[in-house]
């Protein structure tokens, strides 16, 4: 076993900077009114189709494209909008989005003829692709408090799930009262509001990096999904027998298998495969599929009845689903709020998908002379709570865990997987229920409602195939999504065995809680008492501000956080010097204990590293008392570092780079700056190999390293050839386990360049 100084491996960072704190609620308006405009375009403008028709002097066919126009520019270009949002900052796509979606909407409100209305609805969609992920993905990096991230989850969840019927009343009410215009024009009025709003409340979001964009990748998927989109598109007006409904359907399938292929061995590439690697997002996208394609099933074919059957008018048509709207929002609330966190998702989302699928086979009962207060409002109601459960959830389960610089295209492969559901949905469901009105006509020619009866019975199709895609869904969630982890003692927890020597004590890893936070431990001095009121701030690798907590009483702390990786903890209360410590999070509960000594008094600086040489590109970071993130800058190629615009007070200057080992240190910034140099020292990697008592090296060993303190730093496995390695070490005293055969343990100093040795285990294989 040998220490060695290494470079460790380094988050890719994706931004700087997050929304402040004190203004997340409204940038949470902010966001929740530019998904707005983006869902209810989805809807507002299909009921003023006919008018614009008429005004303009159009065909059935072109009120197609109407619709087509906008669902292609926006399904084929949502990753590539996605990936955008991660390469040149989150805020500067969302403002964009913004300001591109309303001069679109303003074009195609003052259309003067077809060939300008259907390509300002492209250009919509083609803006809507760069919002919506980037809407999302601000969302995902501005909550990141577990409390927090449900309750904004759930509003933002109501918002996407109840746009559609908002813009079925919204267009109604413009159409009838106003202009079939205004349904365009309505967008630069949420626009104005979302804009001024973005600018203010929204904190500004720098690549760390030189963007760079993976073209191959870009031209196959967007060139797969615009297949994939047109081709249901084309079911909608041809039959399913037309060559080009089947010729882009198998050309987008194949185009996206290329991409997928593709990705799988690009340097940069758009929709990186280890965002879909989780079982918990996959089964979170699986949700957004399944219920955008039943949702469509309501609001398309619940219309056609309303209006034909029940003779209601666009506004009256609009007002009937705010019920369902109401119910969504009450149990996206309750849902993200309280029964997840209770019993997780693996028990909630499939009961709402079971809810929602009882709504649907509800509606199939519906008839000729049915009232709205029996029959369309208890069926609407469990649609709504169904959706409230299943959708905001599983939104916030599709971008959990991602990282920092993935969450964009985390956020579009969300928007893309809604968007393919409801082209699917609508395609088939369209095609079934048409022949299904045909069959019904055919053998029904005697009866005299035989039209009024075939559009009924087509309805009912409709509805039973809706809720075959949510009884699926209970399937497919139930056993995807992973069961709500309860409070058990891991395995290192297991007993010690009655041999251990002398020479290799047997150490054990203390208790962790797994239901607790994320990150847990105590602030102590250097006597050995609890340390109250210590700020304790969580950073990634790029400084970014993930979490903060305060210490109690007792010097207790509690952290939690979705991010995984190398971690940067950082402890400072008034009158102490503050610790700083790099964690390896991987999802598992940490417990970490943190010593701060009383501090000596003490912004621009040179930042050196190993004997002495600067440190060009290291990371510095301010963070305030209450242990918030107030300013950070890149060394430069001297190592030098400025920080400006710091209001006078004492604070916490942090510093990390490639290599090194993590420094924090107090610095008080007074009417003149305050120079300020910091020495960093380099990372050491442990590494050694695990053998038998033959010599022979083994894999599958389990190694796990402990500090002085006790805690856990990490667990490894070891390699076919025996080896395993840790990175990004201390050089300080440690405890090396090998299990998986009785318990072998040694202990060992890392001071760079400490002489090996390797663990060999008592046990002899028969």
């Amino acid at each position: 076993m040998e220490a060695i100084p290494a470079a460790t491996a380094q988050v890719v960072p994706s931004g700087q900077s997050q929304a402040p704190s004190k203004h997340r609620w409204w940038a949470l308006a902010v966001i929740g009114l530019a998904q707005l405009m983006v869902v209810l375009d989805a809807t507002i403008v299909n009921i003023a189709l006919p008018s614009a028709q008429q005004d303009l002097g159009f065909d059935n066919n072109g009120r197609q494209w109407i619709v087509t126009a906008y669902s292609l520019a926006f399904g084929s270009l949502l990753l590539l909008g996605g990936r955008l949002a991660d390469l040149f900052g989150r805020k500067t796509t969302f403002i964009i989005g913004i300001v591109g979606f309303a001069a679109a909407s303003a074009v195609g409100g003052a259309a003067n003829g077809f060939t300008m209305l259907v390509v300002a609805r492209a250009v919509q969609g083609l803006f809507g692709a760069l919002l919506a992920p980037a809407a999302l993905s601000l969302l995902t990096t501005t909550f990141t408090e577990p409390k927090e991230r449900a309750r904004a989850f759930g509003i933002f969840g109501a918002i996407a799930g109840s746009g559609a019927a908002v813009g079925l009343v919204l267009g109604g009410l413009l159409t009838e009262y106003l202009d079939w215009r205004w349904t365009l024009y309505v967008n630069d009025v949420i626009a104005v509001l979302a804009l001024v709003g973005a600018l203010v409340f929204i904190g500004r979001s720098v690549p760390a990096e030189r963007p760079r964009l993976d073209i191959p990748g870009v031209v196959l998927v967007s060139g797969g999904l615009f297949g994939v989109v047109y081709g249901f598109a084309n079911a909608e007006t041809h039959d399913w027998d037309n060559w080009m409904t089947w010729g882009f359907l198998a050309a987008g399938g194949v185009l996206l298998v290329a991409f997928f292929l593709w990705q799988a061995r690009a340097k940069h590439p758009v929709l990186p495969l280890r965002v879909l690697a989780d079982r918990d997002r996959a089964a979170a996208l699986s949700t957004i599929l399944i219920s955008s394609a039943g949702m469509f099933g309501v609001f398309l074919f619940l219309t056609y009845y309303l209006q034909s059957t029940l003779g209601y008018s666009p506004v009256k048509n609009g007002v009937a689903f705010l019920p369902m709207v109401g119910a969504l929002m009450v149990m996206a609330q309750l849902s993200t709020n309280w029964l997840v966190p209770k019993i997780g998702p693996k028990i909630v989302v499939p009961l709402g998908m079971l809810v929602a699928a009882g709504g649907m086979v509800w509606l199939t009962r519906l008839g000729l002379d049915s009232s709205y207060a029996s029959h369309v409002l208890p069926p609407l109601l469990l649609l709504g709570a169904g959706l409230g459960m299943s959708m905001p959830a599983a939104m916030s389960y599709a971008t959990l865990g991602v990282q920092a610089n993935d969450q964009g295209v985390a956020s579009a492969a969300l928007n893309t997987t809604q968007q393919v559901g409801g082209s699917i949905s609508t395609a088939l469901l369209n095609t079934l229920a048409a022949t299904a009105a045909t069959n019904y006509a055919k053998d029904h020619l005697s009866d005299p409602l035989v039209k009024a009866n075939a559009a009924l019975h087509s309805y009912e199709v409709a509805y039973w195939w809706s809720a075959g895609f949510f009884a699926v869904g209970v399937i497919i969630t139930a056993l995807l999504f992973r069961a709500k982890r309860r409070e058990t003692a891991p395995a290192e927890q297991a007993e010690a065995p009655a041999e251990a020597t002398p020479t290799a004590p047997t150490v054990t890893a203390p208790a962790v809680d797994t239901a607790a936070p994320v990150i847990r431990g105590q602030v102590r001095d250097g006597t050995g008492a609890p340390v109250p009121r210590t700020a304790i701030t969580l950073l990634d690798g790029s400084g970014r501000q993930l979490a903060r907590a305060t210490s109690g009483e007792d010097g207790t702390y509690a952290l939690d956080t979705a991010q995984r990786g190398s971690l940067v903890l950082i402890g400072s209360a008034p009158g102490h010097q503050p610790h700083v410590v790099t964690l390896s999070v991987n999802g598992a509960p940490v417990s970490h204990d943190l010593v701060i000594l009383p501090s000596p008094g003490g912004l621009a600086g040179t930042v050196r590293g190993v004997n002495g040489e600067p440190l060009s590109g290291a990371l510095v970071v301010a963070t305030d008392q209450r242990g918030d993130v107030t300013a950070s800058v890149t060394a430069g190629t001297d190592g030098g570092y400025r920080l400006g615009d710091l209001l006078p007070g004492d604070y916490t200057l942090s510093v990390s780079a490639p290599g090194h080992r993590p420094v924090a240190v107090p610095a008080t910034v007074s009417a003149e700056t305050a120079r300020l140099d910091i020495e960093l020292t380099a990372a050491a990697t442990l590494r050694g190999t695990v053998h038998t008592p033959d010599g022979r090296a083994l894999d599958d060993a389990r190694v796990t390293l402990i500090d002085a303190a006790g805690n856990v730093v990490g667990t490894r496995t070891t390699s076919v050839d025996g080896g395993y390695a840790f990175t990004d070490l201390a050089s300080e005293q440690y405890t090396v386990i090998a299990s998986g055969y009785p318990p072998v343990a040694t202990q060992v100093t890392v001071n760079g360049s400490q002489d090996g040795v390797d663990l060999r285990l008592s046990h002899k294989e028969a």
